[in-house]
């Protein structure tokens, strides 16, 4: 059974850049599975919405702009630990994660 990941982010209005570096994610591992918390702290820009339509497994956690990225982050790790995953890993959304990336960090 391959391990499953719990993938934190943060976000605010990089709709284009969070949008890539899901499309990132989605390429680097293979010998995983991965659920996405993404917190959106107030975006204007459309971006929970747009991950929604583009990335429907992904549990968009909204906020109201007062959260910042620490905050962000930690609201995503609490909501992460409500189930069981072999590992987190927390990821800017301004990271470009190459195919393949997260394999070899799994042996």
């Amino acid at each position: 059974m391959k391990p499953h990941i719990a993938v934190l982010m943060a976000c605010h209005n990089r709709r284009e850049q969070t949008l890539k570096a899901l499309k990132a994610l989605a390429n680097s591992v293979t010998e995983a599975t991965f659920t996405v918390h993404l917190v959106d702290d107030g975006s204007t820009d459309g971006t929970a919405d747009a991950v929604t339509a583009d990335f429907p497994d992904t549990v968009v956690i909204r906020g109201d702009g007062n959260l910042f990225w620490a905050a962000s982050m930690c609201l995503a790790e609490r909501h992460a630990m409500k189930s069981h995953f072999d590992y987190l890993l927390w990821l800017n959304d301004d990271t470009m994660l190459l195919p393949g990336a997260i394999d070899p960090m799994l042996e």
